[in-house]
Protein backbone atom coordinates (compact mmCIF):
# COMPACT_ATOMS: atom_id res chain seq x y z
CA UNK A 1 0.00 0.00 0.00
CA UNK A 2 2.29 2.51 -1.27
CA UNK A 3 -0.66 5.14 -1.99
CA UNK A 4 1.26 6.55 -4.78
CA UNK A 5 -2.02 7.53 -6.53
CA UNK A 6 -2.26 10.20 -3.46
CA UNK A 7 -0.73 13.87 -3.89
CA UNK A 8 -1.62 15.26 -0.65
CA UNK A 9 0.35 12.30 0.98
CA UNK A 10 2.94 11.95 -0.97
CA UNK A 11 3.52 15.71 0.06
CA UNK A 12 3.17 14.98 3.59
CA UNK A 13 5.71 11.83 3.54
CA UNK A 14 7.76 14.03 2.05
CA UNK A 15 7.97 17.28 4.43
CA UNK A 16 7.99 14.78 7.24
CA UNK A 17 11.09 13.05 5.65
CA UNK A 18 12.36 16.22 4.97
CA UNK A 19 11.89 18.40 8.56
CA UNK A 20 13.21 14.80 10.23
CA UNK A 21 16.39 14.24 8.19
CA UNK A 22 16.50 18.24 9.21
CA UNK A 23 16.18 17.45 13.08
CA UNK A 24 18.91 14.57 12.72
CA UNK A 25 21.41 16.96 11.47
CA UNK A 26 20.81 19.66 14.50
CA UNK A 27 20.83 17.29 16.76
CA UNK A 28 24.55 16.32 15.66
CA UNK A 29 25.52 19.27 14.69
CA UNK A 30 27.10 22.63 16.17
CA UNK A 31 26.01 25.84 13.97
CA UNK A 32 28.56 28.07 15.51
CA UNK A 33 31.08 26.31 13.49
CA UNK A 34 30.07 25.01 9.90
CA UNK A 35 34.22 25.24 8.50
CA UNK A 36 35.29 23.54 7.30
CA UNK A 37 32.05 23.29 4.92
CA UNK A 38 32.80 19.29 4.53
CA UNK A 39 32.76 18.85 7.57
CA UNK A 40 29.03 19.88 7.48
CA UNK A 41 28.21 18.21 4.19
CA UNK A 42 29.95 15.08 6.06
CA UNK A 43 27.60 15.10 8.43
CA UNK A 44 24.28 16.13 6.69
CA UNK A 45 25.28 13.12 3.71
CA UNK A 46 25.48 10.70 6.81
CA UNK A 47 21.84 11.68 7.81
CA UNK A 48 20.74 11.73 4.52
CA UNK A 49 21.74 7.91 4.12
CA UNK A 50 19.99 7.40 7.61
CA UNK A 51 16.93 8.78 6.32
CA UNK A 52 16.62 7.20 3.52
CA UNK A 53 16.72 3.84 5.39
CA UNK A 54 14.38 4.90 7.72
CA UNK A 55 11.83 6.43 5.15
CA UNK A 56 12.22 2.52 3.53
CA UNK A 57 11.87 0.76 6.56
CA UNK A 58 8.79 2.29 7.31
CA UNK A 59 7.31 2.08 3.92
CA UNK A 60 8.04 -1.41 4.00
CA UNK A 61 6.55 -1.98 7.52
CA UNK A 62 3.26 -0.32 6.73
CA UNK A 63 3.26 -2.03 3.34
CA UNK A 64 3.75 -5.57 5.04
CA UNK A 65 1.16 -4.73 8.03
CA UNK A 66 -1.51 -3.48 5.35
CA UNK A 67 -1.80 -0.28 6.79
CA UNK A 68 -3.06 2.81 5.85
CA UNK A 69 -1.86 6.24 4.74
CA UNK A 70 -2.79 7.44 8.82
CA UNK A 71 -0.57 4.46 9.64
CA UNK A 72 2.07 5.59 7.47
CA UNK A 73 2.17 8.80 8.42
CA UNK A 74 2.23 7.93 12.88
CA UNK A 75 4.94 5.64 11.93
CA UNK A 76 7.46 7.84 9.96
CA UNK A 77 6.76 10.36 12.79
CA UNK A 78 7.52 7.95 15.69
CA UNK A 79 10.55 6.63 13.20
CA UNK A 80 12.10 10.59 12.79
CA UNK A 81 11.24 11.25 16.38
CA UNK A 82 13.18 8.38 17.93
CA UNK A 83 16.09 8.67 15.70
CA UNK A 84 16.29 12.61 16.57
CA UNK A 85 16.32 11.84 20.28
CA UNK A 86 18.98 8.61 20.01
CA UNK A 87 21.17 11.30 17.69
CA UNK A 88 21.28 13.94 20.35
CA UNK A 89 21.61 11.52 23.43
CA UNK A 90 24.13 9.41 22.43
CA UNK A 91 25.38 9.93 19.16
CA UNK A 92 25.98 13.67 19.55
CA UNK A 93 28.83 13.65 22.47
CA UNK A 94 30.46 11.09 20.20
CA UNK A 95 30.64 12.49 16.79
CA UNK A 96 31.64 16.24 17.87
CA UNK A 97 34.36 14.91 19.86
CA UNK A 98 35.56 13.03 16.80
CA UNK A 99 34.71 16.47 14.63
CA UNK A 100 36.78 18.03 17.23
CA UNK A 101 39.74 15.57 17.13
CA UNK A 102 39.84 15.79 13.44
CA UNK A 103 41.35 18.75 11.97
CA UNK A 104 41.68 18.11 8.14
CA UNK A 105 40.66 15.38 5.72
CA UNK A 106 37.17 16.16 5.77
CA UNK A 107 36.58 16.54 2.10
CA UNK A 108 37.84 12.55 1.60
CA UNK A 109 35.50 11.90 4.56
CA UNK A 110 32.43 13.61 2.85
CA UNK A 111 32.70 11.48 -0.10
CA UNK A 112 32.43 8.39 1.60
CA UNK A 113 27.90 8.91 2.65
CA UNK A 114 27.88 10.74 -0.92
CA UNK A 115 29.41 7.76 -2.37
CA UNK A 116 26.75 5.17 -0.39
CA UNK A 117 24.09 7.69 -1.00
CA UNK A 118 24.46 6.96 -5.38
CA UNK A 119 24.84 3.26 -4.50
CA UNK A 120 22.03 3.02 -2.31
CA UNK A 121 19.25 5.04 -4.54
CA UNK A 122 20.30 3.37 -7.70
CA UNK A 123 20.12 -0.52 -5.88
CA UNK A 124 16.72 1.21 -4.91
CA UNK A 125 15.35 2.12 -8.30
CA UNK A 126 16.75 0.80 -10.73
CA UNK A 127 16.06 -0.94 -12.92
CA UNK A 128 12.56 -0.18 -11.06
CA UNK A 129 11.63 0.16 -7.63
CA UNK A 130 13.27 -1.64 -4.76
CA UNK A 131 9.14 -2.13 -3.35
CA UNK A 132 8.62 -4.27 -6.56
CA UNK A 133 11.69 -6.38 -6.49
CA UNK A 134 11.77 -8.73 -3.12
CA UNK A 135 15.90 -9.19 -4.36
CA UNK A 136 16.41 -5.28 -3.99
CA UNK A 137 14.84 -5.48 -0.74
CA UNK A 138 17.60 -7.75 0.48
CA UNK A 139 20.29 -6.22 -1.55
CA UNK A 140 19.16 -2.94 -0.09
CA UNK A 141 19.80 -4.16 3.91
CA UNK A 142 22.66 -5.98 3.21
CA UNK A 143 24.60 -2.71 1.47
CA UNK A 144 22.88 -1.21 4.92
CA UNK A 145 25.34 -3.89 6.61
CA UNK A 146 28.65 -2.55 4.57
CA UNK A 147 27.49 0.93 5.37
CA UNK A 148 27.31 0.03 9.17
CA UNK A 149 30.55 -2.39 8.70
CA UNK A 150 32.46 0.79 7.14
CA UNK A 151 31.24 3.56 9.59
CA UNK A 152 32.20 1.34 12.51
CA UNK A 153 36.20 0.92 11.19
CA UNK A 154 35.72 4.79 10.91
CA UNK A 155 35.20 5.32 14.23
CA UNK A 156 37.66 2.30 15.52
CA UNK A 157 40.26 4.18 13.76
CA UNK A 158 39.20 7.88 14.89
CA UNK A 159 39.07 6.41 19.07
CA UNK A 160 42.26 4.92 18.67
CA UNK A 161 43.89 8.14 16.98
CA UNK A 162 42.23 9.71 20.22
CA UNK A 163 43.76 7.08 22.64
CA UNK A 164 46.83 7.94 20.62
CA UNK A 165 46.69 11.81 20.90
CA UNK A 166 45.49 11.24 24.62
CA UNK A 167 48.67 9.12 25.09
CA UNK A 168 50.76 11.79 23.67
CA UNK A 169 49.34 14.56 25.63
CA UNK A 170 49.98 12.38 29.36
CA UNK A 171 53.62 12.07 27.62
CA UNK A 172 54.26 15.85 27.46
CA UNK A 173 53.33 15.43 31.21
CA UNK A 174 55.61 13.47 32.31
CA UNK A 175 58.38 15.16 30.03
CA UNK A 176 57.07 18.39 32.54
CA UNK A 177 57.35 16.41 35.39
CA UNK A 178 61.04 14.93 34.56
CA UNK A 179 62.55 18.78 33.63
CA UNK A 180 61.15 19.95 36.80
CA UNK A 181 62.60 17.14 38.50
CA UNK A 182 65.62 17.66 37.39
CA UNK A 183 65.37 21.48 37.89
CA UNK A 184 64.71 20.43 41.96
CA UNK A 185 67.48 18.37 41.68
CA UNK A 186 69.84 21.48 40.63
CA UNK A 187 68.38 23.43 43.07
CA UNK A 188 68.89 21.23 45.63
CA UNK A 189 72.62 21.10 44.07
CA UNK A 190 73.37 24.12 44.66
CA UNK A 191 71.25 24.60 48.00
CA UNK A 192 74.12 22.22 49.35
CA UNK A 193 76.74 24.00 47.73
CA UNK A 194 75.82 27.16 49.28
CA UNK A 195 75.16 25.00 52.88
CA UNK A 196 78.84 23.52 52.63
CA UNK A 197 80.20 27.65 51.96
CA UNK A 198 78.06 28.87 55.24
CA UNK A 199 79.26 26.18 57.20
CA UNK A 200 82.52 26.75 56.29
CA UNK A 201 82.43 30.46 56.86
CA UNK A 202 80.46 30.48 60.13
CA UNK A 203 83.81 29.13 61.68
CA UNK A 204 85.49 32.04 61.01
CA UNK A 205 82.31 34.47 61.73
CA UNK A 206 82.22 32.84 65.48
CA UNK A 207 85.75 33.24 65.76
CA UNK A 208 85.74 37.34 65.15
CA UNK A 209 82.69 37.64 67.01
CA UNK A 210 84.48 35.79 70.02
CA UNK A 211 87.38 38.39 69.39
CA UNK A 212 85.27 41.33 69.44
CA UNK A 213 83.30 40.51 72.82
CA UNK A 214 87.13 40.31 74.29
CA UNK A 215 87.61 43.49 73.49
CA UNK A 216 84.35 44.57 74.53
CA UNK A 217 83.46 46.45 71.54
CA UNK A 218 79.92 46.30 71.26
CA UNK A 219 78.76 48.08 69.01
CA UNK A 220 81.78 46.61 66.31
CA UNK A 221 79.73 43.43 67.02
CA UNK A 222 76.21 44.66 65.83
CA UNK A 223 77.81 46.26 63.16
CA UNK A 224 79.68 42.63 61.91
CA UNK A 225 76.31 40.85 62.76
CA UNK A 226 74.60 43.12 60.75
CA UNK A 227 76.99 42.98 57.23
CA UNK A 228 77.13 38.95 57.70
CA UNK A 229 73.42 38.14 58.37
CA UNK A 230 72.70 38.38 54.28
CA UNK A 231 74.92 35.68 53.99
CA UNK A 232 71.99 33.09 54.32
CA UNK A 233 69.85 34.91 52.01
CA UNK A 234 72.09 34.17 49.15
CA UNK A 235 71.15 30.16 49.49
CA UNK A 236 68.62 28.89 46.73
CA UNK A 237 65.22 27.86 48.68
CA UNK A 238 63.41 25.44 46.23
CA UNK A 239 59.72 25.27 46.20
CA UNK A 240 58.13 22.23 47.20
CA UNK A 241 54.92 21.69 47.61
CA UNK A 242 54.15 18.09 49.05
CA UNK A 243 56.69 14.76 49.45
CA UNK A 244 55.09 12.84 46.53
CA UNK A 245 58.61 13.72 43.81
CA UNK A 246 56.47 13.07 41.16
CA UNK A 247 53.11 15.32 42.26
CA UNK A 248 55.43 18.15 43.09
CA UNK A 249 56.78 18.14 39.88
CA UNK A 250 53.60 18.40 38.47
CA UNK A 251 52.47 21.41 40.64
CA UNK A 252 55.79 22.94 40.75
CA UNK A 253 56.06 22.60 36.85
CA UNK A 254 52.57 24.15 35.83
CA UNK A 255 53.36 26.93 38.28
CA UNK A 256 56.27 27.83 37.45
CA UNK A 257 55.37 27.98 33.67
CA UNK A 258 52.34 30.40 34.99
CA UNK A 259 55.12 32.64 36.45
CA UNK A 260 56.80 32.61 33.28
CA UNK A 261 53.37 34.03 31.64
CA UNK A 262 52.95 36.41 33.67
CA UNK A 263 49.97 35.29 34.93
CA UNK A 264 49.57 36.27 39.13
CA UNK A 265 49.53 33.36 41.03
CA UNK A 266 47.62 33.19 44.92
CA UNK A 267 48.40 29.56 45.79
CA UNK A 268 47.85 27.98 49.25
CA UNK A 269 49.12 23.77 48.46
CA UNK A 270 48.76 21.45 51.40
CA UNK A 271 48.72 17.86 50.23
CA UNK A 272 49.16 14.76 52.59
CA UNK A 273 51.99 12.58 52.78
CA UNK A 274 49.61 9.23 51.76
CA UNK A 275 47.80 9.81 48.95
CA UNK A 276 44.13 8.82 48.35
CA UNK A 277 44.78 7.36 44.66
CA UNK A 278 47.94 6.87 42.81
CA UNK A 279 50.42 9.77 42.60
CA UNK A 280 50.59 9.17 38.50
CA UNK A 281 46.82 9.59 38.27
CA UNK A 282 46.42 12.50 40.38
CA UNK A 283 48.82 13.99 39.09
CA UNK A 284 47.60 13.97 35.69
CA UNK A 285 44.26 14.69 36.63
CA UNK A 286 46.01 18.58 38.49
CA UNK A 287 47.70 19.23 35.66
CA UNK A 288 44.52 19.11 33.50
CA UNK A 289 43.25 21.68 36.15
CA UNK A 290 45.96 23.90 35.93
CA UNK A 291 46.84 23.59 32.32
CA UNK A 292 43.16 24.68 31.36
CA UNK A 293 44.04 27.73 33.88
CA UNK A 294 46.93 28.10 31.87
CA UNK A 295 45.18 28.42 28.26
CA UNK A 296 42.42 30.46 29.21
CA UNK A 297 44.52 33.20 31.43
CA UNK A 298 46.95 33.35 28.30
CA UNK A 299 44.03 34.15 26.52
CA UNK A 300 43.79 37.22 27.93
CA UNK A 301 45.32 40.74 28.59
CA UNK A 302 48.79 40.91 30.71
CA UNK A 303 46.91 42.99 33.30
CA UNK A 304 43.96 40.25 34.02
CA UNK A 305 46.26 37.01 34.38
CA UNK A 306 45.54 35.55 37.36
CA UNK A 307 44.77 32.24 38.58
CA UNK A 308 44.06 30.86 42.19
CA UNK A 309 45.62 27.30 43.27
CA UNK A 310 44.22 25.74 46.94
CA UNK A 311 44.58 22.56 48.24
CA UNK A 312 43.92 20.97 51.32
CA UNK A 313 43.74 18.06 52.90
CA UNK A 314 40.51 17.41 54.81
CA UNK A 315 38.07 16.48 54.96
CA UNK A 316 39.32 15.35 51.23
CA UNK A 317 41.60 15.74 49.40
CA UNK A 318 40.75 18.59 47.52
CA UNK A 319 42.26 20.73 44.71
CA UNK A 320 40.64 24.49 43.71
CA UNK A 321 41.64 26.22 40.52
CA UNK A 322 40.28 29.44 39.80
CA UNK A 323 40.82 31.64 37.08
CA UNK A 324 39.21 34.71 35.08
CA UNK A 325 36.72 34.17 32.14
CA UNK A 326 34.25 35.97 29.63
CA UNK A 327 31.57 35.37 28.48
CA UNK A 328 28.89 32.67 28.97
CA UNK A 329 29.06 28.84 28.62
CA UNK A 330 26.59 26.03 28.67
CA UNK A 331 26.90 22.63 30.70
CA UNK A 332 26.10 19.33 29.56
CA UNK A 333 24.14 16.78 31.67
CA UNK A 334 27.39 15.54 33.00
CA UNK A 335 28.56 18.75 34.31
CA UNK A 336 30.60 19.66 31.58
CA UNK A 337 31.11 22.95 29.77
CA UNK A 338 30.67 23.12 25.99
CA UNK A 339 33.21 24.69 23.94
CA UNK A 340 32.10 27.24 21.59
CA UNK A 341 33.38 25.27 18.66
CA UNK A 342 31.02 22.34 19.71
CA UNK A 343 33.68 20.03 20.22
CA UNK A 344 34.83 18.87 23.52
CA UNK A 345 37.80 19.91 25.75
CA UNK A 346 39.64 17.14 26.13
CA UNK A 347 41.79 18.14 29.70
CA UNK A 348 37.80 18.33 31.25
CA UNK A 349 37.07 15.20 30.16
CA UNK A 350 40.10 13.47 31.36
CA UNK A 351 39.64 15.20 34.26
CA UNK A 352 35.59 13.95 34.68
CA UNK A 353 37.29 10.65 33.62
CA UNK A 354 39.44 10.12 36.77
CA UNK A 355 36.84 11.37 38.71
CA UNK A 356 34.58 8.65 37.93
CA UNK A 357 37.48 5.57 38.03
CA UNK A 358 38.28 6.64 41.38
CA UNK A 359 34.71 7.57 42.92
CA UNK A 360 36.17 11.37 43.07
CA UNK A 361 33.69 14.54 42.61
CA UNK A 362 34.52 17.44 40.31
CA UNK A 363 33.09 20.15 39.71
CA UNK A 364 32.56 23.10 36.84
CA UNK A 365 31.62 26.50 37.42
CA UNK A 366 31.32 29.82 35.86
CA UNK A 367 29.39 32.81 37.33
CA UNK A 368 30.50 36.26 38.15
CA UNK A 369 33.42 36.10 36.00
CA UNK A 370 35.13 33.35 37.35
CA UNK A 371 36.09 29.74 36.30
CA UNK A 372 36.41 27.46 38.41
CA UNK A 373 37.70 23.60 38.20
CA UNK A 374 37.72 21.54 41.63
CA UNK A 375 37.95 18.15 42.20
CA UNK A 376 37.99 16.32 45.56
CA UNK A 377 39.60 13.12 45.47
Amino acid sequence: MLFEDNPAFFVLKVLITLAGTVAMIASTTSFKMVRPLAKLVSTGATHILVSLYISATVTLMNTALRGTGLSDILLRLLAYLLAALFDFHFVRRIWLDFAGMIKKGWGVLSLIPCAFIILSVTVALYPERYTKRPLSIVTIYLLGAVIIAVYFSIGSYLSMQYGRAQSERNREILELQLVNIRRENADLEALEKQTRILRHDLRHILTTVAALAEGGDTQAILDFVENTAGLSEEAPEPRRYCDDPLLDATISGYLASAREAGIALETSVSVPNVLPVDSSELSVCFANMLECAIHACMRLPQMERKMSVRCVQSPKLTMDVVFPFHGKTAFDKKGLPKPPDGGSNSSLRSIAAFCERHNAVYAFTAEDGRFRIAVAV
